[in-house]
């Protein structure tokens, strides 16, 4: 029956069977991520944009419950400054209701007693929910300033109805609040129940005690249940904190291609790069053909690094380095020297040294000096007995 009747509205319709059934074929596939290929982690620079386009971690669960807890634990240390407030001004009025002439200034100046009085009782509650909200920010985010978050792109906004509305219904973060909520409800209404049990006795003795007593009572069990709450409700929120922290990262990620074309946009294309940096070696080469022959000793590592140096007392205070390199840059600086009769000597603590501390045309630091001369000294005892 149900089969004529869907053949017989698909006819009515328009549709063959194939089109009504897919007409309510639901496709499972509007279920899979949206980033879909988003593989690479995200990097320094597109959690930097994120950042300044106030795009950051944050779970407002925990902001709000850590300025509850700390709200509600500063009214009951002020408890009974609050209550002396407050009885203080009930008494005045009660004590002087048939005396005060109800007119527009009294009741003005009345009312603007009282809130003085509310304000100046308040004010410590106040303080510490707007510190408390402050620093629960700054802990998530750390300092950050920007409008962008408060700018309207309608163009953008009605783009992102359809999976807004999905991400609404249908979602890890929707899966994560639903099982979360069901969670604290659960756990909220266990721990009331809890308390109320234990003081079940107490309970049934309200009858026979005194208002004093009765709201002792009451205000101890108040204090213990929303403590407890609130500190089971933090560790939710933090719970909540880390999984906001997870679904940013997640948002974050990059395709392949994404990673790629950042790299060309901050570092540039790499064929340019390569360009530049074969120029540069050929520009040393040039250098060193140029410069190697006027030093007067190579320093070696003895395969890695070779450094030149060159002195001459009539115009340098100590000698210089004119040229230095590593691998490939350090044999053919070796080579230039053994074409120009330069003399190459092995001592790889000071190779490495200088090659790591000393620029091309700086002087050698004062600690090499001594190290420096005794090789000197060898370079001129050999010219002086090849002169001779």
């Amino acid at each position: 029956m149900t089969d004529v009747l869907n053949e017989r509205l698909g006819l009515f319709l328009g549709l063959r069977d194939a089109d009504f059934l897919s007409a309510y074929r639901y496709d499972l596939q509007r279920f899979a991520a949206e980033d879909e290929g988003r593989t690479e982690e995200p990097t320094q620079q597109k959690r930097r944009k994120a950042r300044e386009e106030g795009n950051v971690p944050k779970s407002q669960e925990l902001v709000s419950i850590i300025v509850f807890l700390l709200s509600f634990w500063t009214v009951c240390l002020i408890a009974e400054m609050l209550f002396d407030t407050f009885t203080r001004i009930m008494n005045y009025y009660f004590q002087n209701l048939l005396t005060i002439k109800i007119t527009k200034n009294s009741t003005d100046a009345a009312f603007a007693d009282i809130l003085a009085m509310m304000a100046q009782a308040l004010a410590p509650v106040m303080v510490v929910g707007v510190i408390s909200a402050l620093l629960a920010n700054l802990i998530q985010t750390g300092f950050i300033f920007t409008t962008k978050k408060i700018t309207l792109n309608f163009g953008k906004i009605i783009t992102n109805i359809g999976p807004n509305l999905k991400k609404m219904f249908w979602s890890s973060e929707t899966l994560f609040n639903l099982i979360k909520s069901i969670f604290k409800v659960i756990v909220v209404f266990a721990l009331a129940f809890m308390i109320v049990n234990a003081n079940l006795g107490q309970l049934l003795q309200i009858p026979r005690m005194n208002v004093m007593n009765t709201m002792t009572m009451i205000s101890g069990m108040i204090f213990q249940f929303v403590s407890f709450a609130g500190i089971l409700l933090l560790i939710f929120a933090l719970a909540d904190y880390a999984f906001q922290r997870y679904i940013f990262t997640q948002s974050l990620k990059m395709t392949k291609q994404e990673v790629k074309q950042e790299i060309k946009d901050t570092e540039g294309n790499p064929e340019i790069r390569a360009r530049i940096a074969e120029m540069g070696r050929r520009l040393l080469r040039q250098n060193l053909a140029r410069e190697v022959p006027k030093a007067d000793v190579i320093i070696t590592n003895p395969t890695h690094i070779a450094v030149a140096l060159k002195y001459d007392p009539n115009y340098m205070n100590s000698p210089i380095v004119i040229a230095k390199g590593e691998g490939v840059f350090a044999q053919r600086i070796k080579d230039i020297a053994k074409d120009s009769n330069i003399m190459i000597i092995e001592n790889k603590p000071l190779a490495r040294e200088l090659y790591a501390r000393v620029e091309i045309g700086e002087q050698i630091p004062f600690e090499f000096f001594q190290a420096v001369a005794r090789i000197l000294s060898i370079v001129y005892q050999t010219r002086s007995s090849v002169a001779a």
